[in-house]
């Protein structure tokens, strides 16, 4: 394992989260790190990031991390993590479908253990800002990481990543609302899964075909797109809706300033 590819280190960004709701029935879904920076000097926050919808009615929530050593990760390390619901209900985002869990508690926990996390996180500075947004193409490739139906390499303890494009330009807000549409593999599972424009090698911008690597965090699947057709099952579109990335780095703003306060 390559652990210093840029696409390796985006596997770690995820964990699977397997739901138990307070009516009894048992739901999945998919998390990520992401990391904000505090008001204190040098300090940051880490945060586990989901959909509302995944977590609203949850009892109790299960994780799966893996623990690292000398800066590589052990697949033969697992832990498992039981997080209760109104741990992670504290902090949501209705409008959006979003939900966040400072996660620095668990991992202290694990420290104060001698056992040590690896993980990969995402932070504010890959959002795009309006300007770069504005810059990209109507077709885009993307890239998401999660737990489609919750199917997964349980024995590395490593997701499923898959492909698509957007479907709706990425500089609309699809039917008014602050999120667009990919042409994707999406699933029930992969909500909360991150989404990415992902190049590597080269990529085309205005000016022309730039050489390099490109990574930018555009959203956060929210919703499989399904059609009923009045019969017994339902017809899955291979759409996803995605929750624009400016709306979870604004969110998370608010939180951490009440936290600093």
């Amino acid at each position: 394992m390559n652990i210093d590819n840029l696409g390796t280190q985006l596997l770690f960004t995820t964990v699977p989260l397997w739901v138990e709701n307070k009516d009894g029935t048992k739901s999945t879904g998919t998390a990520f790190f992401y990391t904000e920076k505090s008001k204190k000097e040098g300090a940051t926050i880490p945060f586990l990031v989901t959909n509302n919808h995944v977590i609203k009615n949850a009892k109790r929530i299960l994780i799966e991390l893996i623990e690292g050593n000398d800066g590589v990760p052990d697949k033969k390390l697992k832990q498992r993590v039981e997080i209760q619901g109104e741990q992670f209900q504290h902090f949501v985002d209705v409008e959006n479908d979003l939900a966040c869990m400072p996660f620095a508690p668990i991992l202290n926990q694990f420290a104060n253990a001698n056992k040590h996390i690896f993980f990969r996180t995402i932070e504010p500075e890959i959002v795009p800002t309006e300007k770069v947004v504005n810059d990209l193409g109507a077709i885009e490739e993307v890239t998401f990481i999660g737990y489609p139906s919750g199917i997964y390499d349980h024995e590395n303890s490593s997701p499923l990543v898959r492909k698509g494009i957007t479907s709706s330009p990425l500089w609309n807000d699809f039917k008014g609302e602050s999120c667009f549409l990919i042409d994707a593999g999406v699933f029930p599972g992969s909500s909360g899964s991150p989404v990415f424009i992902y190049n590597q090698g080269s990529y085309a911008t205005n000016q022309g075909i730039t050489v390099g690597t490109r990574l930018l965090f555009i959203g956060i699947i929210s919703e499989t797109m399904i059609r009923n057709n009045g019969e017994v099952s339902d017809v899955f579109l291979g759409l996803g809706k995605v929750v624009k990335s400016n709306n979870l780095k604004k969110f998370i703003q608010k939180i951490v300033a009440q936290i600093d306060n």
